[in-house]
């Protein structure tokens, strides 16, 4: 069955009130079944997930804000074929007995949906919904739990619903580097960090993922892309260049796979890295053409790319979109 990766550590909760002492930090989780991502907070549990008829739903479990030993709030995720029926009807499935306290409207790529936000009679139970069909596909996001957890968790669910991305690369953002030598589409949560340009000559860019997971101690663990384009003898090969390349990596390169992709002319690779502080995956695509070199070179450590690895593959497809339509 397909499932939502989510990589977390468990954590502790303290509350005073409806505030939360210890502000678990807010992981970027990717959903290989949805082609979707979207901030939690760390140690939000994944449950068994559901696909129906197409419909794929995964529901991670928090903390309550009152009694941190009980489950208060769970989120679920969903997609699928969209149904006949309005958002409106759609929604009546979610309410419940709950009532509606609030309406509004959400906009994505330029397609609209709505969202809503329902509370019980004694307030003791609240939950939010956001629906929205996306070229023949229905996305949600459903919250339910209890009233304070929810509000104490409110500056995390308001970045889940507005950093929710559909991960395909039709969506992508598109950074075109200096003088047009390339024209990268990226998710919008990889945030470019570096751009050094020598005019006709070279090209570097480098970008970095929002947080995936979380070290012991804190530390949020990333992953990167980084891009080199250069110059070239113009009877220069993608093989030969390749080749060239694999000579240069030092023993600590393990290659785990090698792969020609002949539809736009590249090589990929996946190698393996050991170092003293941890172990890597890193995926390299090599091009040549029109006298330069593209290299698109991905870094993770291993459990993270493991759980990102059709997400970079479509970032993959993004760099040959252009040239092969969507």
């Amino acid at each position: 069955m397909a499932r939502i990766v989510a990589i977390a550590l468990t954590f502790g909760l303290l509350t005073a009130g409806c505030e939360l002492r210890s502000r678990p930090a807010l992981i970027t989780v990717y959903s290989p079944a949805l082609s979707v991502s979207f901030p939690l907070p760390q140690g939000w549990q994944p449950e068994t997930p559901v696909e129906q008829a197409g419909f794929h739903m995964q529901t991670f479990a928090g903390a309550s804000a009152d009694v941190p030993e009980r489950v208060g709030i769970r989120v679920q995720v969903m997609g699928g074929p969209a149904p006949d029926a309005p958002l409106e009807q759609m929604a009546t499935r979610y309410r419940k007995e709950l009532k509606v306290a609030a309406e509004g409207k959400y906009s994505l790529y330029g397609f609209e949906g709505k969202t809503w936000s329902f509370v019980s009679e004694d307030g003791e139970e609240s939950s939010r919904l956001m629906l929205i069909e996306v070229d023949g596909t229905l996305y949600g996001i459903y919250v339910r739990g209890e009233a304070r957890t929810l509000e104490a968790y409110e500056d995390a669910l308001n970045h889940l619903f507005r950093d929710f991305e559909i991960e395909k690369a039709q969506y992508f953002e598109v950074y075109e580097g200096p003088g047009g030598d390339v024209k990268i589409r990226h998710p919008h949560s990889w945030e470019r960090t570096q751009t050094v340009a020598k005019a006709g000559e070279s090209l570097f860019l480098a970008f970095l993922s929002p947080p995936l997971a979380v070290e012991r101690d804190g530390t949020t663990i990333h992953a990167t892309l980084e891009v080199t384009v250069n110059q070239v003898p113009p009877e220069t090969t993608v093989e030969s260049f390749y080749a060239e390349r694999a000579e240069q990596l030092g023993d600590n390169y393990r290659l785990l796979a090698h792969e020609s992709l002949e539809d736009v002319s590249a090589i990929s690779t996946l190698y393996h890295i050991e170092t003293q502080l941890a172990e890597y995956l890193e995926r390299t695509v090599y091009v040549v053409r029109d006298g330069k070199s593209y290299i698109f070179k991905f870094n993770a450590r291993n459990q993270v790319y493991r759980a990102i690895e059709q997400w970079i593959d479509e970032m993959v497809r993004g760099f040959f979109l252009d040239e092969k339509g969507s």
